[in-house]
């Protein structure tokens, strides 16, 4: 039995002590917004901000206000209403008419093969006036000169696609715990360092923050290339990659942040079933976080003693990863802690989402239920 505890020790130090080392070595390469110099060198284009807001009375306000805010003059911005049953439309309606370069759009229908948001976003897209399309979320808060260093960022590196990790903000502790694990995740075994170089596969996109350009998002077919993802801005960075445009990743620490990205831990559970809506993800997803997140931990405590130290030379490594991410992203360096409970909710998260779309017979997200026959993660 001694060598089960060897054998799964040995995987984990493999894992987490070789991505330390690479995560360690190529951190410094990741773009840091705050550093670049703020204004546009050349011409400054037409930037076109299409928000999509579904029930967001809460934060539509302060995401716009924080818009007009922006050093960057040449901007529009466009709240679309997606098929909110609160006071969201209201509030865009009294945005518009506060500010001149502030339009509401409603949606009232969704169409079948259409994710809610990605729908929210193309209705937008088609009001839209600038030569740059920024699509991001309503909870989200902008500094002042964040969008002017984007595009100074944008030119200097000759990109056609920008996107952005935010800091995540508020008093909801796991919500921050949760993010950080997601994109310390995304920078280290996603290799965050290797986005700009045209000949790697490597790419992303975050909800907060797409910056492309008109002609490169009209190039790969639009949000219609990919309306029934559940993850539109990861496959709206994939496709862009795939179609040969300059894209990079940087850090919006200090620029762009989230404000309570999940307010409690029910809606932090629920969010897994976006990704993970049937029984053989859910496996995976258990089987996965079981051996890498839960295990090391209780590794500890059991089993021969080399075993014992194999693991614990996994969790000095993981917890080094998030003191290494934390020094770019605004993380904090001791997050690293709630790991093994990142792994558990993201176990219970998996199988209640198969169950729920079992029952439901599809995904439900946000208020509405898509079949999951023909829908993809």
């Amino acid at each position: 039995m001694s060598w089960v505890y060897w054998v799964l020790g040995g995987l984990n130090v493999l894992m987490w002590g070789s991505i330390a080392i690479i995560f360690t070595a190529n951190a410094g390469k990741i773009g840091i917004l705050h550093r670049t110099r703020e204004e546009p060198a050349g011409r400054q284009p037409f930037i076109s901000v299409v928000i999509a807001a579904r029930n967001e009375q809460k934060a539509l306000e302060r995401c716009v206000e924080s818009l007009m805010n922006q050093t960057y003059d040449p901007l529009e911005v466009i709240v679309v209403n997606d098929r909110s049953e609160d006071g969201t439309g209201a509030i865009a309606a009294k945005l518009a008419q506060a500010y001149p370069n502030v339009t509401a759009l409603d949606v009232r229908d969704l169409p079948e093969q259409w994710m809610g948001k990605s729908h929210a976003l193309f209705q937008g897209t088609k009001m839209a006036k600038g030569e740059w399309l920024l699509f991001t979320d309503a909870d989200i808060l902008f500094q002042p000169s964040c969008i002017a260093k984007a595009v100074a960022y944008m030119e200097r590196h000759e990109l056609d696609h920008l996107t952005m990790i935010p800091d995540f903000i508020g008093p909801h502790a796991l919500s921050k715990w949760y993010a950080s694990f997601i994109f310390m995740s995304a920078s280290s075994f996603g290799q965050l360092w290797k986005i700009k170089d045209p000949k790697a596969s490597h790419s992303l996109g975050v909800g907060a923050f797409n910056l492309v350009k008109r002609e490169a998002y009209e190039k790969i077919g639009t949000h219609e290339a990919f309306s029934y993802v559940t993850t539109d801005d990861a496959e709206l960075g994939k496709r862009i990659k795939q179609g040969g445009y300059r894209q990079d990743a940087v850090y919006g620490t200090r620029m762009i942040g989230v404000w309570n990205w999940y307010e409690s831990l029910s809606q932090l559970i629920g969010s897994v079933e976006k990704s993970v809506f049937s029984y053989p993800k859910a496996v995976i997803t258990a089987v996965s976080c079981l051996l890498t997140m839960i295990y090391p931990w209780i590794g500890l405590f059991i089993g021969p003693l080399s075993a014992r130290v194999l693991c614990g030379v996994s969790i000095v490594s993981v917890l080094w990863l998030y003191f290494i991410y934390s020094r770019y992203s605004g993380s904090g360096f001791w997050y690293g802690i709630a790991h093994p409970l990142i792994g558990l909710i993201l176990t219970i998260g998996g199988f209640r989402g198969a169950y729920r779309a079992g029952r439901r017979g599809g995904m439900t997200w946000r208020g509405t239920t898509y079949d999951r026959t023909h829908l993809k993660a």
